[in-house]
Protein backbone atom coordinates (compact mmCIF):
# COMPACT_ATOMS: atom_id res chain seq x y z
CA UNK A 1 0.00 0.00 0.00
CA UNK A 2 2.74 2.35 1.36
CA UNK A 3 5.79 2.97 -1.47
CA UNK A 4 8.15 4.01 1.93
CA UNK A 5 9.01 2.30 5.26
CA UNK A 6 8.19 3.77 8.15
CA UNK A 7 10.30 4.57 10.74
CA UNK A 8 9.04 3.76 14.17
CA UNK A 9 11.74 4.11 16.66
CA UNK A 10 11.68 8.01 16.29
CA UNK A 11 8.96 9.60 18.14
CA UNK A 12 7.01 12.31 16.60
CA UNK A 13 7.67 16.25 18.10
CA UNK A 14 5.65 19.03 17.57
CA UNK A 15 8.01 21.72 15.52
CA UNK A 16 9.37 24.43 18.15
CA UNK A 17 8.65 28.22 18.13
CA UNK A 18 11.36 29.92 17.21
CA UNK A 19 12.35 33.13 19.79
CA UNK A 20 12.01 35.29 16.36
CA UNK A 21 8.01 34.59 16.09
CA UNK A 22 6.68 35.30 19.22
CA UNK A 23 5.86 38.42 20.63
CA UNK A 24 6.64 39.97 23.64
CA UNK A 25 4.99 43.37 24.67
CA UNK A 26 6.92 45.32 27.52
CA UNK A 27 4.46 46.95 28.42
CA UNK A 28 1.09 45.27 30.34
CA UNK A 29 -1.83 44.60 28.85
CA UNK A 30 -4.99 47.02 29.78
CA UNK A 31 -7.13 44.31 31.21
CA UNK A 32 -4.20 43.67 33.25
CA UNK A 33 -3.38 47.52 34.50
CA UNK A 34 -5.64 48.86 36.86
CA UNK A 35 -6.47 52.89 35.60
CA UNK A 36 -5.84 54.79 38.64
CA UNK A 37 -8.76 57.40 39.65
CA UNK A 38 -6.43 60.32 38.87
CA UNK A 39 -6.77 59.26 34.97
CA UNK A 40 -9.94 58.69 34.70
CA UNK A 41 -10.48 61.97 36.03
CA UNK A 42 -8.32 63.96 33.50
CA UNK A 43 -10.46 62.08 30.76
CA UNK A 44 -13.65 63.33 32.14
CA UNK A 45 -12.47 66.49 31.85
CA UNK A 46 -10.68 66.37 28.40
CA UNK A 47 -14.01 65.67 27.34
CA UNK A 48 -15.78 68.35 29.07
CA UNK A 49 -13.04 70.72 27.57
CA UNK A 50 -13.30 69.68 24.53
CA UNK A 51 -17.62 69.68 24.50
CA UNK A 52 -17.54 73.07 26.57
CA UNK A 53 -18.16 75.32 23.32
CA UNK A 54 -21.43 73.37 22.15
CA UNK A 55 -22.37 73.51 25.66
CA UNK A 56 -22.33 77.27 25.63
CA UNK A 57 -23.78 77.52 21.86
CA UNK A 58 -26.81 75.16 23.16
CA UNK A 59 -27.21 77.41 26.53
CA UNK A 60 -27.29 80.57 23.95
CA UNK A 61 -29.52 78.74 21.80
CA UNK A 62 -32.07 77.75 25.09
CA UNK A 63 -32.04 81.21 26.02
CA UNK A 64 -33.32 82.46 22.30
CA UNK A 65 -35.92 80.12 22.59
CA UNK A 66 -37.08 81.07 25.93
CA UNK A 67 -36.67 84.96 24.76
CA UNK A 68 -38.90 84.13 21.27
CA UNK A 69 -41.58 82.24 23.82
CA UNK A 70 -41.57 79.27 21.53
CA UNK A 71 -41.44 75.47 22.29
CA UNK A 72 -38.96 72.96 21.33
CA UNK A 73 -40.98 71.44 18.68
CA UNK A 74 -41.40 74.88 17.09
CA UNK A 75 -37.36 75.11 17.06
CA UNK A 76 -37.14 71.97 15.95
CA UNK A 77 -38.80 72.69 12.61
CA UNK A 78 -37.14 75.70 12.39
CA UNK A 79 -33.75 74.36 12.69
CA UNK A 80 -34.49 71.25 10.63
CA UNK A 81 -34.44 68.54 12.86
CA UNK A 82 -36.46 66.12 15.01
CA UNK A 83 -37.80 67.56 17.80
CA UNK A 84 -36.44 64.61 20.11
CA UNK A 85 -33.13 64.76 18.89
CA UNK A 86 -33.29 68.56 19.76
CA UNK A 87 -34.57 67.87 23.14
CA UNK A 88 -31.51 65.42 23.77
CA UNK A 89 -29.53 68.33 23.00
CA UNK A 90 -30.68 71.32 25.20
CA UNK A 91 -30.81 68.52 28.27
CA UNK A 92 -27.14 67.84 27.46
CA UNK A 93 -27.89 63.90 27.06
CA UNK A 94 -26.70 63.90 23.87
CA UNK A 95 -23.65 66.61 22.36
CA UNK A 96 -24.39 67.72 18.77
CA UNK A 97 -21.83 66.59 16.12
CA UNK A 98 -20.10 69.28 13.45
CA UNK A 99 -23.53 69.66 11.03
CA UNK A 100 -25.79 69.95 13.98
CA UNK A 101 -24.01 72.61 15.50
CA UNK A 102 -23.58 74.53 12.26
CA UNK A 103 -27.54 74.18 12.50
CA UNK A 104 -27.36 75.38 15.73
CA UNK A 105 -25.01 77.83 15.22
CA UNK A 106 -26.98 79.71 12.24
CA UNK A 107 -30.20 78.94 13.79
CA UNK A 108 -29.10 81.20 16.64
CA UNK A 109 -26.92 84.20 14.49
CA UNK A 110 -30.32 84.37 12.52
CA UNK A 111 -32.39 84.95 15.30
CA UNK A 112 -30.04 86.56 17.89
CA UNK A 113 -29.96 89.53 15.14
CA UNK A 114 -33.51 89.50 14.67
CA UNK A 115 -34.02 90.12 18.17
CA UNK A 116 -31.49 92.57 18.42
CA UNK A 117 -32.72 95.05 15.64
CA UNK A 118 -36.19 94.26 17.28
CA UNK A 119 -35.06 95.76 20.79
CA UNK A 120 -33.62 98.40 19.07
CA UNK A 121 -36.75 99.38 17.97
CA UNK A 122 -38.82 99.52 20.37
CA UNK A 123 -36.57 100.87 22.36
CA UNK A 124 -36.01 104.16 20.39
CA UNK A 125 -40.24 104.00 20.02
CA UNK A 126 -40.08 104.17 23.83
CA UNK A 127 -37.77 107.06 24.35
CA UNK A 128 -39.55 109.42 21.79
Amino acid sequence: MFNFPFQQDTPQQAPQASSETRHTTSAPLPWKTAASPQDDAEKRLAAMEQDEPKRRLIRDAKALCKLRKITQATMAEEIGIPRRTLEEWLQFRRMPKAPGVTLIRRWVANYKQKLITCFKKTAIFSIN
